[in-house]
Protein backbone atom coordinates (compact mmCIF):
# COMPACT_ATOMS: atom_id res chain seq x y z
CA UNK A 1 0.00 0.00 0.00
CA UNK A 2 2.99 2.39 0.88
CA UNK A 3 4.87 1.60 -2.47
CA UNK A 4 1.50 1.86 -4.31
CA UNK A 5 1.22 6.01 -2.95
CA UNK A 6 4.70 6.74 -3.54
CA UNK A 7 4.02 5.70 -7.00
CA UNK A 8 0.76 8.04 -7.39
CA UNK A 9 3.05 10.54 -5.67
CA UNK A 10 5.20 10.32 -8.43
CA UNK A 11 2.54 10.17 -10.97
CA UNK A 12 1.18 13.41 -9.89
CA UNK A 13 4.58 14.97 -9.83
CA UNK A 14 5.62 14.13 -13.71
CA UNK A 15 1.84 15.44 -14.39
CA UNK A 16 2.24 18.68 -13.01
CA UNK A 17 5.59 19.06 -13.93
CA UNK A 18 4.48 18.05 -17.94
CA UNK A 19 1.49 20.98 -17.41
CA UNK A 20 3.86 23.24 -16.48
CA UNK A 21 5.93 22.89 -19.44
CA UNK A 22 2.62 23.16 -21.40
CA UNK A 23 1.90 26.36 -20.19
CA UNK A 24 5.17 27.50 -21.04
CA UNK A 25 5.25 26.60 -24.65
CA UNK A 26 1.67 27.95 -25.03
CA UNK A 27 3.27 31.31 -23.01
CA UNK A 28 6.51 30.50 -26.69
CA UNK A 29 3.88 30.23 -28.91
CA UNK A 30 1.95 33.46 -27.69
CA UNK A 31 4.78 35.36 -27.78
CA UNK A 32 5.95 33.77 -30.93
CA UNK A 33 2.87 35.61 -32.55
CA UNK A 34 4.82 39.14 -31.32
CA UNK A 35 8.31 37.75 -33.05
CA UNK A 36 9.85 36.12 -35.27
CA UNK A 37 12.44 33.18 -34.36
CA UNK A 38 15.71 34.00 -33.44
CA UNK A 39 17.15 30.72 -35.70
CA UNK A 40 16.81 30.00 -38.91
CA UNK A 41 17.16 26.16 -38.70
CA UNK A 42 16.12 24.59 -35.45
CA UNK A 43 15.81 25.95 -31.58
CA UNK A 44 18.54 27.44 -29.71
CA UNK A 45 20.73 24.32 -28.43
CA UNK A 46 23.33 24.31 -25.08
CA UNK A 47 26.50 24.11 -25.28
CA UNK A 48 30.43 24.32 -23.69
CA UNK A 49 33.08 27.03 -23.93
CA UNK A 50 36.49 24.93 -24.08
CA UNK A 51 38.98 27.54 -23.81
CA UNK A 52 40.43 29.64 -20.85
CA UNK A 53 38.99 32.34 -21.42
CA UNK A 54 37.02 33.84 -24.77
CA UNK A 55 35.47 37.54 -25.28
CA UNK A 56 31.49 37.89 -25.86
CA UNK A 57 30.98 40.66 -28.07
CA UNK A 58 28.05 43.24 -28.21
CA UNK A 59 28.11 42.88 -32.36
CA UNK A 60 29.20 40.17 -34.84
CA UNK A 61 32.82 41.73 -35.63
CA UNK A 62 36.28 41.99 -33.63
CA UNK A 63 35.81 46.06 -34.05
CA UNK A 64 32.60 45.41 -31.56
CA UNK A 65 33.64 45.87 -27.76
CA UNK A 66 33.39 42.78 -25.08
CA UNK A 67 30.82 42.76 -22.86
CA UNK A 68 31.78 39.57 -21.31
CA UNK A 69 35.00 37.02 -20.96
CA UNK A 70 33.49 33.35 -20.69
CA UNK A 71 35.95 30.86 -18.96
CA UNK A 72 36.50 27.41 -19.80
CA UNK A 73 33.17 25.06 -19.00
CA UNK A 74 31.03 28.16 -19.44
CA UNK A 75 27.71 27.04 -20.03
CA UNK A 76 26.15 28.76 -22.98
CA UNK A 77 22.67 28.76 -25.21
CA UNK A 78 23.35 28.89 -29.03
CA UNK A 79 20.82 31.39 -30.72
CA UNK A 80 22.07 31.14 -34.58
CA UNK A 81 25.07 31.39 -36.29
CA UNK A 82 25.75 34.62 -38.54
CA UNK A 83 28.77 33.82 -40.77
CA UNK A 84 31.78 33.08 -38.26
CA UNK A 85 29.71 34.59 -36.03
CA UNK A 86 27.78 32.43 -32.99
CA UNK A 87 25.12 34.75 -31.34
CA UNK A 88 24.82 32.92 -28.17
CA UNK A 89 23.01 34.01 -24.47
CA UNK A 90 24.88 33.65 -21.06
CA UNK A 91 23.80 34.82 -18.40
CA UNK A 92 20.54 36.70 -19.38
CA UNK A 93 22.59 38.46 -21.92
CA UNK A 94 22.87 38.18 -25.65
CA UNK A 95 26.12 38.36 -27.59
CA UNK A 96 28.61 36.88 -30.20
CA UNK A 97 31.54 34.57 -30.02
CA UNK A 98 33.35 33.32 -32.98
CA UNK A 99 31.89 30.00 -34.44
CA UNK A 100 35.47 27.82 -33.65
CA UNK A 101 35.38 24.26 -33.51
CA UNK A 102 38.05 24.35 -30.84
CA UNK A 103 36.31 27.32 -28.81
CA UNK A 104 32.79 26.21 -28.70
CA UNK A 105 30.95 22.40 -28.35
CA UNK A 106 27.30 21.97 -28.70
CA UNK A 107 26.17 19.66 -26.32
CA UNK A 108 23.74 16.88 -27.06
CA UNK A 109 20.41 16.96 -24.83
CA UNK A 110 21.19 15.41 -21.18
CA UNK A 111 25.26 15.84 -21.70
CA UNK A 112 27.31 18.05 -18.64
CA UNK A 113 30.27 19.71 -19.10
CA UNK A 114 33.22 17.18 -19.58
CA UNK A 115 35.51 19.74 -18.19
CA UNK A 116 34.94 18.89 -14.52
CA UNK A 117 36.37 15.57 -15.00
CA UNK A 118 33.07 13.90 -14.39
CA UNK A 119 31.49 11.31 -16.65
CA UNK A 120 28.07 12.70 -18.10
CA UNK A 121 25.25 11.66 -16.39
CA UNK A 122 22.29 10.34 -18.14
CA UNK A 123 18.80 11.44 -16.72
CA UNK A 124 17.40 9.11 -14.14
CA UNK A 125 13.90 9.49 -15.32
CA UNK A 126 11.09 10.95 -17.41
CA UNK A 127 11.02 14.01 -14.97
CA UNK A 128 14.60 15.21 -15.56
CA UNK A 129 14.20 15.30 -19.33
CA UNK A 130 10.85 17.70 -18.59
CA UNK A 131 12.84 19.63 -15.94
CA UNK A 132 15.41 20.24 -18.73
CA UNK A 133 13.30 21.04 -21.56
CA UNK A 134 11.51 23.43 -19.07
CA UNK A 135 14.57 25.53 -18.60
CA UNK A 136 15.83 25.72 -21.98
CA UNK A 137 12.14 26.47 -22.79
CA UNK A 138 12.66 29.92 -20.19
CA UNK A 139 16.16 30.78 -21.79
CA UNK A 140 14.77 31.30 -24.75
CA UNK A 141 11.88 33.34 -23.62
CA UNK A 142 14.47 35.21 -22.32
CA UNK A 143 16.53 35.66 -25.01
CA UNK A 144 13.30 36.78 -26.98
CA UNK A 145 13.50 40.37 -24.54
CA UNK A 146 17.29 40.20 -24.15
CA UNK A 147 17.56 40.27 -28.14
CA UNK A 148 14.96 43.10 -28.68
CA UNK A 149 16.66 45.50 -26.16
CA UNK A 150 20.23 44.89 -27.65
CA UNK A 151 18.59 45.85 -31.13
CA UNK A 152 17.82 48.89 -29.59
CA UNK A 153 20.29 50.00 -27.85
CA UNK A 154 22.33 48.83 -30.78
CA UNK A 155 20.21 51.54 -32.63
CA UNK A 156 21.20 54.22 -30.31
CA UNK A 157 24.91 52.85 -30.50
CA UNK A 158 24.93 53.04 -34.04
CA UNK A 159 23.40 57.05 -34.21
CA UNK A 160 25.68 58.02 -31.75
CA UNK A 161 28.53 56.40 -33.71
CA UNK A 162 27.08 57.94 -36.79
CA UNK A 163 26.46 61.53 -35.09
CA UNK A 164 30.25 61.15 -34.08
CA UNK A 165 31.51 60.47 -38.08
CA UNK A 166 29.30 63.31 -39.28
CA UNK A 167 31.19 65.96 -37.24
CA UNK A 168 33.97 64.93 -37.87
CA UNK A 169 33.20 64.94 -41.59
CA UNK A 170 32.20 68.27 -41.00
CA UNK A 171 35.31 68.98 -39.13
CA UNK A 172 37.33 67.71 -41.98
CA UNK A 173 35.44 69.45 -44.64
CA UNK A 174 35.76 72.98 -42.39
CA UNK A 175 39.68 72.43 -42.83
CA UNK A 176 40.06 71.27 -46.32
CA UNK A 177 37.89 74.27 -47.51
CA UNK A 178 40.59 76.19 -45.22
CA UNK A 179 43.51 74.69 -46.46
CA UNK A 180 42.64 75.40 -50.20
CA UNK A 181 41.67 78.71 -49.27
CA UNK A 182 45.45 79.09 -48.06
CA UNK A 183 47.11 77.43 -50.72
CA UNK A 184 44.66 80.09 -53.39
CA UNK A 185 46.50 82.87 -51.18
CA UNK A 186 50.10 81.06 -51.29
CA UNK A 187 49.95 80.92 -55.18
CA UNK A 188 48.75 84.86 -55.54
CA UNK A 189 52.09 85.58 -52.96
CA UNK A 190 54.55 83.68 -55.08
CA UNK A 191 53.06 85.05 -57.96
CA UNK A 192 53.04 88.40 -57.47
CA UNK A 193 57.07 87.84 -55.61
CA UNK A 194 57.77 86.50 -58.93
CA UNK A 195 56.17 89.15 -60.87
CA UNK A 196 58.55 91.51 -59.12
CA UNK A 197 61.38 89.35 -59.68
CA UNK A 198 60.90 89.69 -63.25
CA UNK A 199 60.90 93.06 -63.46
CA UNK A 200 63.87 93.43 -61.14
CA UNK A 201 65.36 91.28 -63.11
CA UNK A 202 64.96 92.55 -66.39
CA UNK A 203 66.59 95.75 -64.97
CA UNK A 204 69.62 93.84 -63.76
CA UNK A 205 70.37 92.89 -67.07
CA UNK A 206 69.76 96.00 -68.80
CA UNK A 207 72.15 97.52 -66.19
CA UNK A 208 74.69 94.49 -66.98
CA UNK A 209 74.72 95.86 -70.52
CA UNK A 210 75.11 99.31 -70.28
CA UNK A 211 77.88 98.90 -67.39
CA UNK A 212 79.54 96.45 -69.68
CA UNK A 213 79.21 98.76 -72.69
CA UNK A 214 80.62 101.81 -69.83
CA UNK A 215 83.75 99.98 -69.26
CA UNK A 216 84.81 99.79 -73.16
CA UNK A 217 85.05 103.73 -72.31
CA UNK A 218 86.69 103.41 -69.26
CA UNK A 219 85.68 105.45 -66.01
CA UNK A 220 88.31 108.15 -66.43
CA UNK A 221 87.26 109.26 -69.71
CA UNK A 222 83.65 109.41 -68.18
CA UNK A 223 84.21 111.44 -65.89
CA UNK A 224 87.06 113.39 -67.90
CA UNK A 225 84.37 114.48 -70.56
CA UNK A 226 82.76 116.77 -68.46
CA UNK A 227 83.46 120.44 -69.39
CA UNK A 228 83.50 121.56 -65.87
CA UNK A 229 84.54 120.45 -62.45
CA UNK A 230 80.32 121.42 -61.62
CA UNK A 231 79.62 118.65 -64.24
CA UNK A 232 82.27 116.20 -63.17
CA UNK A 233 81.13 116.08 -59.21
CA UNK A 234 77.79 116.05 -60.69
CA UNK A 235 78.63 113.05 -62.76
CA UNK A 236 80.11 111.40 -60.61
CA UNK A 237 77.39 111.62 -57.92
CA UNK A 238 74.83 110.50 -60.77
CA UNK A 239 76.92 107.28 -60.89
CA UNK A 240 76.80 106.58 -57.08
CA UNK A 241 73.60 107.02 -57.19
CA UNK A 242 72.88 104.67 -60.19
CA UNK A 243 74.92 102.43 -58.48
CA UNK A 244 73.75 102.25 -55.00
CA UNK A 245 69.67 101.67 -56.69
CA UNK A 246 71.14 98.93 -58.63
CA UNK A 247 72.54 97.47 -55.67
CA UNK A 248 69.10 98.45 -53.71
CA UNK A 249 67.36 96.27 -56.78
CA UNK A 250 70.10 93.33 -56.32
CA UNK A 251 69.58 93.13 -52.83
CA UNK A 252 65.55 93.03 -53.34
CA UNK A 253 65.80 90.25 -56.22
CA UNK A 254 67.81 88.22 -53.77
CA UNK A 255 64.96 88.60 -51.28
CA UNK A 256 62.37 87.81 -53.58
CA UNK A 257 63.94 84.45 -54.40
CA UNK A 258 64.71 83.70 -51.01
CA UNK A 259 60.76 84.39 -50.69
CA UNK A 260 59.63 82.44 -53.65
CA UNK A 261 61.51 79.49 -51.93
CA UNK A 262 59.99 80.27 -48.88
CA UNK A 263 56.12 80.75 -50.93
CA UNK A 264 57.17 77.02 -52.47
CA UNK A 265 57.91 75.26 -49.11
CA UNK A 266 54.80 76.06 -47.66
CA UNK A 267 53.13 75.52 -50.67
CA UNK A 268 54.00 71.78 -50.54
CA UNK A 269 53.19 71.46 -47.07
CA UNK A 270 49.42 72.40 -47.58
CA UNK A 271 49.36 70.90 -50.53
CA UNK A 272 50.30 67.16 -48.70
CA UNK A 273 48.11 68.33 -45.93
CA UNK A 274 45.03 68.73 -48.31
CA UNK A 275 45.54 65.41 -49.52
CA UNK A 276 46.10 63.83 -45.96
CA UNK A 277 42.97 65.57 -45.27
CA UNK A 278 40.60 64.68 -48.17
CA UNK A 279 42.13 60.88 -47.66
CA UNK A 280 40.96 61.33 -44.52
CA UNK A 281 37.74 62.92 -45.58
CA UNK A 282 36.84 59.96 -47.86
CA UNK A 283 37.54 57.55 -45.23
CA UNK A 284 35.43 58.82 -42.80
CA UNK A 285 32.65 59.58 -45.83
CA UNK A 286 32.68 55.76 -46.36
CA UNK A 287 32.38 55.17 -43.05
CA UNK A 288 29.66 57.38 -42.28
CA UNK A 289 27.86 55.70 -45.22
CA UNK A 290 28.16 52.18 -43.79
CA UNK A 291 26.98 53.36 -40.71
CA UNK A 292 24.18 55.11 -42.21
CA UNK A 293 23.31 51.73 -43.62
CA UNK A 294 23.20 50.20 -40.55
CA UNK A 295 21.05 52.57 -39.00
CA UNK A 296 18.65 52.03 -41.77
CA UNK A 297 18.58 47.95 -41.90
CA UNK A 298 18.04 48.38 -37.59
CA UNK A 299 15.09 51.01 -38.40
CA UNK A 300 13.91 49.35 -40.50
CA UNK A 301 13.84 45.98 -38.46
CA UNK A 302 11.98 47.75 -35.73
CA UNK A 303 9.53 49.16 -37.90
CA UNK A 304 8.58 45.66 -39.11
CA UNK A 305 8.79 43.69 -35.88
CA UNK A 306 6.05 44.29 -33.41
CA UNK A 307 7.66 43.18 -30.45
CA UNK A 308 10.54 45.56 -31.51
CA UNK A 309 8.13 48.24 -32.09
CA UNK A 310 7.30 47.47 -28.54
CA UNK A 311 10.50 47.39 -27.09
CA UNK A 312 11.42 50.47 -28.69
CA UNK A 313 8.11 52.15 -27.00
CA UNK A 314 9.45 50.49 -23.91
CA UNK A 315 12.92 52.42 -24.35
CA UNK A 316 11.44 55.95 -25.35
CA UNK A 317 9.56 55.74 -21.50
CA UNK A 318 13.00 54.66 -20.11
CA UNK A 319 14.46 57.67 -21.97
CA UNK A 320 12.00 60.02 -20.59
CA UNK A 321 12.23 59.07 -17.14
CA UNK A 322 15.73 59.26 -17.33
CA UNK A 323 15.33 62.99 -18.83
CA UNK A 324 13.32 63.70 -15.69
CA UNK A 325 15.50 62.77 -13.93
CA UNK A 326 18.19 64.85 -15.50
CA UNK A 327 16.43 67.94 -15.28
CA UNK A 328 15.39 67.19 -11.64
CA UNK A 329 19.11 67.67 -10.71
CA UNK A 330 19.37 70.62 -12.09
CA UNK A 331 17.40 71.84 -9.27
CA UNK A 332 20.41 70.96 -6.95
CA UNK A 333 23.00 72.28 -9.14
CA UNK A 334 24.41 75.49 -8.30
CA UNK A 335 24.73 78.15 -11.49
CA UNK A 336 28.95 78.36 -12.22
CA UNK A 337 29.68 81.54 -10.75
CA UNK A 338 32.08 82.31 -13.77
CA UNK A 339 29.08 82.33 -16.40
CA UNK A 340 26.24 84.08 -14.96
CA UNK A 341 22.99 84.14 -16.31
CA UNK A 342 22.04 86.93 -18.57
CA UNK A 343 20.43 89.92 -17.53
CA UNK A 344 17.07 90.31 -19.07
CA UNK A 345 15.75 93.87 -19.69
CA UNK A 346 12.01 92.75 -20.31
CA UNK A 347 9.98 90.32 -18.13
CA UNK A 348 10.75 87.10 -16.66
CA UNK A 349 9.89 83.85 -18.60
CA UNK A 350 6.73 83.80 -15.89
CA UNK A 351 4.92 86.48 -17.48
CA UNK A 352 6.03 85.17 -21.12
CA UNK A 353 2.99 82.66 -21.50
CA UNK A 354 1.47 82.60 -24.82
CA UNK A 355 4.10 85.26 -25.93
CA UNK A 356 6.77 82.59 -26.42
CA UNK A 357 8.37 82.14 -30.38
CA UNK A 358 8.62 79.18 -32.18
CA UNK A 359 12.15 77.57 -32.19
CA UNK A 360 12.17 76.17 -35.49
CA UNK A 361 10.16 77.08 -38.96
CA UNK A 362 7.62 73.46 -39.18
CA UNK A 363 4.87 72.07 -38.82
CA UNK A 364 3.58 69.87 -35.13
CA UNK A 365 2.91 66.53 -35.68
CA UNK A 366 2.40 65.42 -32.52
CA UNK A 367 0.92 67.06 -28.84
CA UNK A 368 2.10 67.42 -25.23
CA UNK A 369 0.11 64.91 -22.86
CA UNK A 370 -1.84 61.59 -22.49
CA UNK A 371 -2.70 59.92 -25.76
CA UNK A 372 -3.42 56.21 -26.97
CA UNK A 373 -1.11 54.15 -29.40
CA UNK A 374 -4.42 52.70 -31.69
CA UNK A 375 -2.01 50.18 -33.26
CA UNK A 376 -0.97 48.65 -30.08
CA UNK A 377 -3.40 49.46 -27.85
CA UNK A 378 -1.02 51.20 -25.31
CA UNK A 379 -1.13 54.85 -23.82
CA UNK A 380 1.57 57.09 -23.48
CA UNK A 381 2.09 60.50 -22.09
CA UNK A 382 4.53 62.71 -24.39
CA UNK A 383 6.46 65.41 -22.23
CA UNK A 384 6.68 68.20 -25.15
CA UNK A 385 5.92 68.65 -28.44
CA UNK A 386 7.04 66.64 -32.04
CA UNK A 387 7.25 69.97 -35.18
CA UNK A 388 8.72 68.03 -37.99
CA UNK A 389 11.21 70.37 -40.32
CA UNK A 390 13.46 69.97 -42.67
CA UNK A 391 16.99 68.61 -41.73
CA UNK A 392 19.56 71.38 -41.09
CA UNK A 393 16.69 74.16 -40.41
CA UNK A 394 18.19 76.33 -37.32
CA UNK A 395 16.78 76.10 -34.12
CA UNK A 396 16.60 79.51 -32.23
CA UNK A 397 15.96 79.83 -28.61
CA UNK A 398 12.62 80.88 -27.25
CA UNK A 399 14.16 83.23 -24.69
CA UNK A 400 17.36 84.31 -22.61
CA UNK A 401 18.85 81.81 -20.69
CA UNK A 402 22.23 79.79 -19.65
CA UNK A 403 23.00 76.27 -21.70
CA UNK A 404 22.77 73.71 -18.84
CA UNK A 405 22.99 70.58 -20.74
CA UNK A 406 24.56 69.57 -24.29
CA UNK A 407 25.76 66.10 -25.60
CA UNK A 408 23.72 63.29 -26.50
CA UNK A 409 21.11 61.58 -24.69
CA UNK A 410 19.75 57.97 -25.25
CA UNK A 411 16.72 58.36 -26.53
CA UNK A 412 16.64 62.18 -27.79
CA UNK A 413 20.10 62.08 -29.50
CA UNK A 414 21.73 65.12 -29.49
CA UNK A 415 19.91 67.64 -26.51
CA UNK A 416 20.25 70.73 -25.34
CA UNK A 417 18.85 71.85 -22.17
CA UNK A 418 18.67 76.32 -20.99
CA UNK A 419 17.96 78.03 -17.83
CA UNK A 420 15.44 80.93 -17.74
CA UNK A 421 15.94 81.42 -14.79
CA UNK A 422 13.07 80.68 -11.42
CA UNK A 423 13.58 77.15 -12.33
CA UNK A 424 11.98 77.48 -15.84
CA UNK A 425 13.79 75.26 -18.65
CA UNK A 426 13.45 74.39 -22.40
CA UNK A 427 14.64 71.08 -24.25
CA UNK A 428 15.68 70.89 -27.27
CA UNK A 429 16.43 66.91 -28.63
CA UNK A 430 17.28 65.16 -31.94
CA UNK A 431 19.52 68.32 -33.46
CA UNK A 432 22.60 67.57 -35.58
CA UNK A 433 24.16 70.59 -34.75
CA UNK A 434 24.90 72.32 -31.20
CA UNK A 435 26.37 75.66 -31.30
CA UNK A 436 26.25 76.04 -27.81
CA UNK A 437 28.13 74.51 -25.07
CA UNK A 438 27.23 73.58 -20.89
CA UNK A 439 27.47 76.98 -19.32
CA UNK A 440 27.26 79.62 -22.32
CA UNK A 441 24.63 82.72 -22.25
CA UNK A 442 21.91 82.38 -24.76
CA UNK A 443 19.89 85.18 -26.55
CA UNK A 444 16.36 84.93 -27.29
CA UNK A 445 16.38 84.81 -30.88
CA UNK A 446 19.95 83.18 -30.96
CA UNK A 447 20.49 79.95 -33.53
CA UNK A 448 21.40 77.62 -30.88
CA UNK A 449 21.11 74.17 -33.22
CA UNK A 450 20.28 72.58 -36.63
CA UNK A 451 17.25 70.39 -37.00
CA UNK A 452 18.65 66.50 -37.08
CA UNK A 453 17.37 62.81 -36.97
CA UNK A 454 19.66 61.90 -33.87
CA UNK A 455 17.65 59.47 -31.85
CA UNK A 456 14.84 59.74 -33.77
CA UNK A 457 12.36 56.88 -35.31
CA UNK A 458 10.23 59.13 -37.25
CA UNK A 459 12.60 61.13 -39.49
CA UNK A 460 13.98 64.57 -38.98
CA UNK A 461 12.55 67.31 -36.87
CA UNK A 462 12.88 69.14 -33.27
CA UNK A 463 11.34 67.42 -30.03
CA UNK A 464 10.62 70.77 -27.57
CA UNK A 465 9.77 70.85 -24.22
CA UNK A 466 9.22 73.45 -21.32
CA UNK A 467 9.32 72.49 -18.09
CA UNK A 468 9.21 74.14 -14.79
CA UNK A 469 10.82 72.84 -11.43
CA UNK A 470 10.95 69.67 -13.71
CA UNK A 471 7.75 69.19 -14.58
CA UNK A 472 6.72 69.22 -17.79
CA UNK A 473 4.15 71.57 -19.14
CA UNK A 474 2.26 72.27 -22.23
CA UNK A 475 4.06 74.40 -25.03
CA UNK A 476 1.09 75.17 -26.96
CA UNK A 477 0.18 77.22 -23.96
CA UNK A 478 3.53 79.34 -24.25
CA UNK A 479 3.89 79.86 -27.96
CA UNK A 480 2.38 82.81 -29.54
CA UNK A 481 -0.14 81.86 -31.57
CA UNK A 482 -0.27 82.10 -35.77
Amino acid sequence: MERSGKKNMLGVKIFFRRVSFCLILQMILVFSLFSQPLLGAGDPKPGTILVEELNMRSGPGSHNPPIATLRKGARVLVLSYEGEWVRILFEEQTGFILNRENYLRIDEPGLASVDEGKPPELPSNAADNVDREIAVSREKVASFSKEETSIINALDDTEKALDGIRKKVARLSTELKAVELRIRELEAQYREVERRADINEQYVAGRLAALYKLSWLGKFHVLASAESMFDFFSSKHAMEQILAHDETVLAQLSRDKAEMQALLAQLLARKNEKQATTAELSTRIDTMSAEQARREALLAEIRGKKSLQLAAIESLKESARALDQTVAAFRTEPIPAASPLPMVAEKPFAALKGLLMMPVKGKIVSFFGQYKDSKFKVTHFQSGINIKADRGEPIRAVYSGQTLFSSWFKGFGNMLIIDHGDHYYTVYAHLEEQFKSKGDPVEAGEVIATVGDTGSLTGAGLHFEIRHHGKPMNPLGWIKKG
